[in-house]
């Protein structure tokens, strides 16, 4: 029986915890690909939605100094291969322009979502609803990625212990888009 007291359904990382950082973000992008041609969305868009191409050095610390923060090391590592990544409508993980287009989410600080507290928004997550996104807790070291679920009271859930985690989650379709498999 469902846990009340939580509305993202639970997830099982069993499967993905010995495997390198590395390992992770490669697979979950051949994941994301899959999903993207499966669906047909890439046909409907002017721009790669997984692009094969990263960030570089010079993008991602001036993000750094534009944010006024240091980037999630795993998000960093994700944005230094791929510089955004768009499975759906309301499904983006954002970072950097295509061709000076931002087609994906622009990270961004928040400090109005939860009153003292900081969060680094970088994700559109649209499984419950416009304005549903995932997001960093500035003040937590272990840098656990928290969905924001707008449209319920709303919402702070914890959505993975990681960046990769979360990325892996999220292409796996558990508790996206009424993607899951069930």
């Amino acid at each position: 029986m469902p846990n009340p007291a939580r509305y993202l359904p639970a997830f099982d990382f069993s499967e993905v915890a010995d495997r390198s950082l590395a390992d992770r973000l490669s697979y979950a992008l051949r994941m994301a690909q899959a999903r993207v041609a499966e669906s047909g969305y890439q046909e409907f868009c002017d721009f790669p939605c997984v692009p094969d191409q990263g960030a570089s050095e010079t993008e991602l610390d001036d993000m750094e100094i534009d944010l006024g923060i240091e980037l999630p090391a795993e998000y960093r590592a994700f944005l230094s291969i791929c510089r955004y990544l768009k499975i759906a409508d309301g499904l983006e993980i954002g970072g950097f322009d295509h061709e000076g287009i931002f087609v994906a989410e622009v990270p961004w600080i928040s400090d109005k979502h939860r009153e003292g507290v900081r969060y680094l928004v970088f994700a559109n997550y649209g499984e419950f609803g416009d304005g549903d996104q995932l997001m960093f807790d500035l003040a937590d070291p272990a840098r656990a990625v928290t969905a924001y679920l707008r449209g319920h009271e709303p919402r702070f859930e914890t959505f993975a212990p990681s960046f990769s985690l979360a990325l892996w989650r999220i292409v796996h379709g558990a508790g996206v888009g009424g993607c899951a498999e069930e």
